[in-house]
């Protein structure tokens, strides 16, 4: 039979009911926006449109499990936590529900007492009327459900972030637009709370103009069925009397949690320095890293979607839990060895000694992106430039005129390419790689490479004019570009660790710039970048050729006069 795993079962729950309580938001909060037109509007869009979808018996359930469930489950996860050693967003999702519930208890039971409990209505014109009751705290009153809209909503964006960033590559592709989605939505919504607000209170004034002075309670009595008062008017007193209370109650466990692990615990965690960690049954090896100060990568904070907290077991004096099912996903994905586990996962029962695998002082934790971190596949476009004969100079000139002549060289191209959107990779002896991958598409990625490759030649057609005069040399160079998808991270090893590409269209870069020897040109294109690029080939003839490792032909552009390139009209 199948072992049962809890943990699987535990994330699953929060997942799924994570995702209908933010459907239900974004859906509640597009509703607030519509406030920008009237509150009226936004009550007939509310019942007609918002309503048939989620006060149906079966959407209510799901809904209200959900919520219960998801703060249980929220509960039960920082009362099992060892450290609370985290990032600052961490802290954020962590924190702001539990400032978010404060109001949202109330809100929520308000409205089940009135429309379930009672039959009354729950709508604009009611949230805003109870807000107007108390003029003397309409501007605090605001002030907090602003606040509850953005905590709850930031919540629920830190953990939709968390999980797609890890498996979804339309998400990572595209996360400037839905960024923007991001905070529009919640902008929106307050800016329609702020205008409902608005157009009760000045048609109350108006009211009052006509001798209407109860127009505020009329609101209540006509949406709220008279038996309904004394329940609802009992909600906010014993809301704010007893929430503190499970708060300073749930503090009381995680403190205890938290000395019991730290100062009372039977299981030795040694690490390959030498470095010793005495933690209670129960916690993880990235927990007990946190606790002792260790560095430890872990990009997803501990949540078994990465895999950049792994560990190498190197001794224990037991046999060590099994996987479950996170990390038998990654042990399987991977091809691990059985020595190599998840440190957010694994709960030693028994003394262990371990070996982190990933460098924890490198950029990579301090990058906290996981794309680029692990690598990722990404069209960009890659110039190579290399001096021609530039040893033979070296050879007859003064060590100092030899920097002072490369350090203008670098000056030139580097100027070039970060003017056009490039970023220098690295510098090959005289050679130099850059890569063009700030803009979404390759089309204008490829046009920056050109225009750089463009710039560069001019530019140094220049300069030789003063080498002419000042050392009686001329300074030759060769260009090559080419662009395609290509694998993009952070690689090295310990502080030499840099962002870079590598594969197969790097080399082919690379090998362009190599046949201007071949050519007798500045600059060889790929047939690729000049389609895409938008350059006027007509007098750029192509030639097939033959490059080292590929079994076709490849075509390129040789260009002779680079300063001439010109793009066709878009």
């Amino acid at each position: 039979m199948a072992r049962v795993d809890l943990n699987l079962i535990i994330r699953n729950l929060r997942i799924i009911s994570g995702l209908l309580l933010f459907i239900y938001s974004l859906m509640h909060l597009l509703n607030h926006s519509v406030n920008l037109i009237s509150y009226e509007v936004a009550d007939l869009v509310r019942e007609k449109y918002f309503s048939p979808i989620w006060q149906s018996f079966i959407a209510l359930v799901l809904l209200y499990s959900s919520f219960i469930i998801h703060i249980l489950l929220g509960i039960y996860a920082i009362v099992r936590k060892k450290s609370f050693n985290m990032t600052l967003l961490e802290w954020a999702q962590l924190v702001m529900p539990f400032l978010a519930l404060l109001l949202l208890i109330q809100h929520v039971a308000a409205g089940f007492i009135i429309t379930k409990v009672f039959g009354g209505n729950e709508t604009y014109e009611l949230v805003f009327a109870a807000i107007l009751s108390s003029p003397d705290q309409i501007v605090l009153d605001s002030i907090f459900w602003t606040l509850m809209t953005l905590f709850i909503w930031l919540h629920g964006v830190i953990g939709i972030h968390g999980l797609l960033k890890f498996k979804s590559e339309f998400y990572v592709r595209n996360f400037h637009l839905i960024n923007f989605f991001y905070w529009i939505i919640p902008i929106f919504s307050i800016l329609g709370f702020i205008a409902g607000l608005r157009g009760l209170s000045v048609l109350n004034y108006i009211k009052s103009l006509q001798g209407l002075d109860n127009y505020i309670f009329s609101v209540f009595e006509k949406n709220i069925p008279q038996q309904a008062f004394p329940v609802v008017f009992q909600i906010e007193p014993l809301v704010l009397k007893y929430y503190p209370i499970v708060i300073a109650t749930l503090l009381l466990v995680i403190l205890i949690n938290m000395i019991r692990a730290r100062f009372f615990g039977s299981i030795v965690i040694k690490y390959s320095n030498n470095q010793t960690v005495l933690v209670s049954k129960g916690t993880t090896v990235l927990e007990a890293s946190r606790i002792a100060g260790i560095p430890h990568q872990s990009i997803c904070g501990g949540k078994g979607r990465c895999t950049t907290c792994r560990i190498r077991i190197l001794s224990s004096a037991t046999s060590v839990p099994d996987p479950n099912e996170f990390e038998t996903r990654a042990i399987l994905k991977n091809g691990w060895d059985k020595d190599i586990r998840l440190a957010c996962q694994l709960r030693p029962i028994n003394a262990i000694t371990i070996l982190p695998i990933l460098n924890p002082s490198s950029k990579f934790q301090s990058s906290g992106k996981h794309e680029i971190l692990m690598g990722k596949e990404s069209e960009i476009a890659i110039l190579f430039v290399d001096l021609r004969n530039f040893t033979d100079l070296s050879e007859r000139k003064l060590p100092f005129d030899v920097v002072y002549i490369l350090n203008k060289y670098y000056e030139i191209c580097g100027e070039a390419i970060e003017r056009h959107s490039g970023r220098l990779d690295k510098f090959i002896g005289d050679g130099i790689m850059a890569i063009f991958d700030k803009q979404k598409f390759i089309e204008e990625n490829s046009r920056n490479a050109i225009n750089a490759a463009k710039e560069i030649s001019s530019e140094m057609h220049d300069f030789n004019r003063q080498m002419k005069a000042d050392f009686s040399e001329e300074l030759k160079l060769g260009m090559g570009v080419h662009a395609g998808n290509t694998i993009v991270g952070l690689m090295g090893y310990g502080s030499t660790i840099s962002e870079t590409a590598v594969g197969d269209n790097v080399n082919i870069a690379s090998r362009l710039e190599t046949l201007t020897k071949d050519f007798e040109c500045e600059l060889v294109l790929s047939k690729y970048v000049v389609d895409k690029s938008g350059l006027n080939s007509d007098n750029l003839p192509s030639e097939s050729v033959k490059l080292r490792g590929k079994a076709d032909d490849f075509e390129i552009v040789p260009v002779k006069s680079v300063t001439d390139l010109v793009f066709l009209e878009t």
